[in-house]
């Protein structure tokens, strides 16, 4: 009776394995990527095939001779590699002390040397015990570990993977010292066993969602071209900025940045290689800004850049960085009048009572239209006076010695 409930045991814990594993593989998408879900699957049907081994051994001291542990030892190695890449890709995590090749080495080695070298069935239960509470042992300090970053399901499969990791750890020290039952005979172990495949089949799936939707609410705030901010995610947070800058009363820029002549580019070059202008500008700005800054792209050719904590001076650098920056992307690389150019306005100025976020927008804006008309490839950060000439648009783009240099595009 006892031999009949132990293989029943064993039985539903590799259904809970196989059945879990193939749920999880079947709610893949294109969004985690990585591999995770195959890995996941490998590692369960691998868990799920030892237990069946285990259950239809011909007999329970065959459980400890080492014809039959030895395939039991390299599946163990095998599988706790797989779930163990699994959870690391999940959580994003590197490659540590309990998964990876050197891990799984080790762990192999473990098993092999302890089936062939150890005289006692005990004390090859005993590291059986010890190689799983090590792979249980890392899920949970994988999962554990950056808790405010988790979800409440990671911390929950975290937890029950420390308790039962515990708990192998406990039942390898009794099997050690002889005070325990042999590892099939224990109905207590096999229970918790089932009892955790259903937690972390159950948790791995719930993590599995909370990734997949982190992965969609990432998408939705970025231009699917360039991989940037979009328009409504700009505008969400540029108002926070200024929000907090007219609080504060601290300076803040805004650069609006468009492509010179990009109808043309696509009529004579094709859209793909507009697509890949624009990938190249928002690629070339992104490397020149600071962490802070708020980038976007808020519509066909046109750029959005937030600088907090930047007066007129500093924008004006900026702008004139940028400009000069873009110059140095070339659409045909053998072509150097084939330079990409841009206009850029620029507004700036500490918000003050009764201004608004619009009206910072509205100006700079309005100087990028100057911009444009003014001869483009330029920045203009100042709107023109009645009859002041020393207000016109510079082009202080393509500056040679500091002197306005022409561009003739």
């Amino acid at each position: 009776m006892a031999s009949l409930d132990t293989s029943t045991l064993l039985t539903a814990i590799a259904l809970v394995y196989g059945i879990g594993g193939v749920m999880v593989y079947a709610g893949r998408d294109r969004l985690t990527g990585r591999g995770i879900e195959a890995f996941w699957l490998g590692g369960s049907l691998l868990m799920a095939i030892l237990m069946l081994y285990f259950a239809f051994l011909p007999s329970p001291q065959a459980a400890g001779s080492s014809a039959w542990l030895l395939p039991a030892a390299l599946l163990t190695g095998l599988k706790n590699e797989l779930l163990g890449q699994a959870v690391a890709r999940l959580t994003e995590g590197r490659r540590a002390w309990w998964h990876g090749k050197a891990a799984s080495a080790t762990q192999a080695v473990l098993l092999l040397c302890g089936v062939l070298l150890l005289p006692q069935a005990a004390s090859r239960q005993a590291l059986f015990l010890l190689v799983s509470g090590w792979l249980f042992a890392g899920i949970a300090r994988q999962l554990l570990q950056k808790r405010s970053k988790r979800g409440p399901a990671a911390l929950l499969l975290g937890s029950a993977s420390a308790l039962f990791g515990l708990y192998l750890l406990a039942s390898a020290a009794g099997a050690a010292l002889a005070t325990a039952p042999p590892l099939l005979g224990c109905p207590t172990l096999l229970l918790l066993t089932l009892i955790s495949a259903v937690m972390l089949q159950l948790g791995f799936i719930q993590v599995q969602r909370e990734l997949q939707y982190r992965q969609l609410s990432k998408l939705a705030a970025l231009d699917p071209l360039t991989g940037i901010f979009n328009r409504r995610t700009f505008f969400d947070l540029a108002l926070r900025q200024y929000a907090l800058h007219a609080r504060q009363q601290r300076s803040l820029a805004l650069l609006m940045m468009d492509l010179d002549h990009f109808k043309l580019i696509n009529d004579t070059y094709g859209h793909s290689k507009g697509d890949q202008a624009l990938r190249a500008v928002a690629d070339r700005i992104a490397d020149e800004v600071r962490q802070g800054d708020i980038f976007a792209r808020i519509g066909g050719e046109e750029f959005c850049l937030l600088l907090p904590d930047t007066d007129a001076a500093g924008a004006r650098h900026v702008a004139n960085k940028l400009c000069l920056a873009l110059n140095g992307i070339l659409l045909n690389p053998a072509d150097p009048a084939t330079q990409l150019t841009a206009s850029i306005g620029v507004a700036s100025g500490i918000p003050q009572p009764g201004a608004s976020w619009k009206q910072l927008f509205d100006s700079a804006d309005r100087r990028l239209y100057l911009a444009k008309s003014g001869g483009r490839n330029r920045v203009v950060d100042c709107d023109p006076a009645p009859l002041a000439p020393s207000n016109r648009p510079v082009p202080l783009c393509n500056t040679v010695g500091g002197k306005p240099h022409p561009t003739g595009r």
